[in-house]
Parts: structure tokens; C-alpha cells; sequence
């Protein structure tokens, strides 16, 4: 249970270092803070991963011990019965004494060689892993996906709380069909956040927060402002150019193949078009890089 309880803590420090990341400012960059900020995710998620993996170890352990629980107290016995015996009756000699002693040996031994082998495998995970927990990785070891036909991960959602005021919540979104679904944390399942047909998406300059851009209904009717956690998330396009068909709308004079070069930069421009029968779709984006 102790770290079980250690893994919540270290998740509300994860969420806290997200937090005052995403608050970093897109015009007044500063690389000490900035700096600050990323050396703070990174040790967050590297220590919730860490621990994640040393609770799973001794879940693992717990799990073995169950299945010599049964054999643990039977040796036991039997060592009892042996030590009896030893007062006057010699039909216990001294090569059952041994077997029984090497059946322990051998289950001790396969039990060291397992915690050993769970650790070897914690360190070359942490090895590997470790690029991942920067916020916004390196681009020339985890390049832009421009292939991808669908997106989910998460985001911090802008909800008024008045006239001048507002929150971002940060919540798991995802594509399904012609839908935008959002999943809050101790959700059993996700929501329909908006329906994406016909939807336009635009980057958009919102409280000083960098990666954020604006999805409005074919209606007008509603609309949401997100940000993306990394200019990777950001920029990573779902198939815009073999599901944006010619009737995309130019938010500024450019030809179209500027635009469609310019919806090659844009993560979320695929959320008019993540139905594939959505061929008509209208789209509005930026270059967010």
C-alpha cells in the first residue's frame, strides 16, 4: 500500500509540473524558467514511472509467494515430522532430509533469480523511456507522424467561469466516427465533446498559452478552445491530404496549395475530416510550427 500511496502523490505532482508547463508563455520566453519547468516534468514523470514499475514488481512478487503458499507450510511439516522422528525412529535418514532441504533451496533460488530478472527489466525500460519524459520531445528522435488516420491523447480544455475569467481542465480526447468523445479522469467511459462533421479548426492566440487552436461547429453554434500538450502533438496530421477534398476555405489570400501545406502542419485540422465519409468537410487552419 506504501506505494500505492506514493504513485498518487507523484501523479498529483505530475499533474501540477503539466500544469505549470502548459501556463509557460508563447511571447515572453524564458529559458531559465522554461528550463525550470521541463526539468520538473521530466523528474515527475520519471519518478511516477519508476515507482509505477517497483509496485508492479512487487505485485509480481506477491503473486509468486501465493503459489509456494501452500508448499512453504507442507516443508515445514515435514521438517517438524523429521525433527520427531530423529527422537527414536531411523525410517527418516539423512537423503530425505536433503531432498527436502534442496526443495527449499530451489524455490528460493528461482524466487531471486525472478526478482533479478524483474529488475534488469526496470532498468533497460528506464533506459529506454527516458526520452519520454520530456514534455516536448526532441523532433529528431520522435519525428511528426503525417500518416496517422486517427488521434487520441490528451488536452487542456478553456471553460468560462465568467464574463473575463476562465479554467483549463485537462481531459483524454479522442476521434470516433464523426465525433470528437472526451474522457475526464475516473470516467468508467468517454463523451461526446462535439460532432466534428463539417467542423473548422484554427489556431488561435488564447491567455498567453502556446499550441492552442479553436474548433467551431458547421453550424457556428458551438465552439471549443484546446491546447495541445507538445508542438509534436500539435503538428501531427491524421491523412489531411487524402481526406481534405478541393472545397477547403482559405482563411487568408493563399492558393490552395499553400493551405493544404499549411493543414500538412496542423495535429487537429484532422478533426474535420476523421469521418472518412465526411468528404465534403470545410477546414480553416494555420501552420502551428
Amino acid at each position: 500500500m506504501e506505494l500505492l500511496t506514493v504513485a498518487v502523490i507523484l501523479k498529483n505532482d505530475h499533474d501540477a509540473a503539466i500544469n505549470r508547463y502548459s501556463r509557460l508563455s508563447k511571447k515572453r520566453e524564458n529559458d531559465k524558467v522554461k528550463y525550470e519547468v521541463t526539468e520538473d516534468v521530466y523528474t515527475s514523470r520519471k519518478k511516477q514511472h519508476q515507482t509505477m514499475m517497483h509496485y508492479f514488481c512487487a505485485l509480481n512478487t506477491l503473486q509468486y509467494k501465493k503459489k509456494i503458499a501452500l508448499l512453504e507450510p507442507l516443508l515445514g511439516y515435514m521438517q517438524a515430522q523429521i525433527s520427531f522422528f530423529k527422537m527414536g525412529s531411523e525410517n527418516l535418514n539423512e537423503q530425505l532430509e536433503e531432498f527436502l532441504a534442496n526443495i527449499g533451496t530451489s524455490v528460493q533460488k528461482e524466487m531471486d533469480s525472478d526478482v533479478e530478472t524483474m529488475q534488469q527489466t526496470i532498468e533497460d525500460l528506464e533506459v529506454a523511456s527516458d526520452p519520454l519524459y520530456v514534455p516536448d520531445p526532441d523532433p529528431t528522435k520522435f519525428p511528426v507522424n503525417r500518416n496517422l488516420t486517427r488521434k487520441a491523447g490528451y488536452l487542456n480544455a478553456r471553460n468560462k467561469t465568467g464574463l473575463v475569467s476562465s479554467t483549463w481542465d485537462r481531459q483524454f480526447y479522442f476521434t470516433q466516427g464523426g465525433n470528437l468523445m472526451s474522457q475526464a479522469r475516473g470516467d468508467v467511459a468517454g463523451g461526446l465533446a462535439m460532432d466534428i462533421d463539417n467542423c473548422s479548426v484554427m489556431a488561435v492566440d488564447c491567455e498567453d498559452r502556446r499550441y492552442c487552436f479553436q474548433i467551431t461547429s458547421f453550424d457556428g453554434k458551438k465552439s471549443s478552445i484546446l491546447q495541445a500538450e507538445s508542438k509534436k502533438d500539435h503538428e501531427e496530421n491524421p491523412g489531411v491530404q487524402s481526406q481534405v477534398g478541393p472545397s477547403v476555405l482559405l482563411e487568408k489570400d493563399v492558393t490552395l496549395g499553400q493551405e493544404l501545406s499549411d493543414l500538412r502542419h496542423s495535429w487537429w485540422a484532422c478533426l474535420c475530416c476523421d469521418n472518412p465519409g465526411n468528404s465534403h468537410g470545410l477546414a480553416q487552419a494555420h501552420d502551428f510550427s
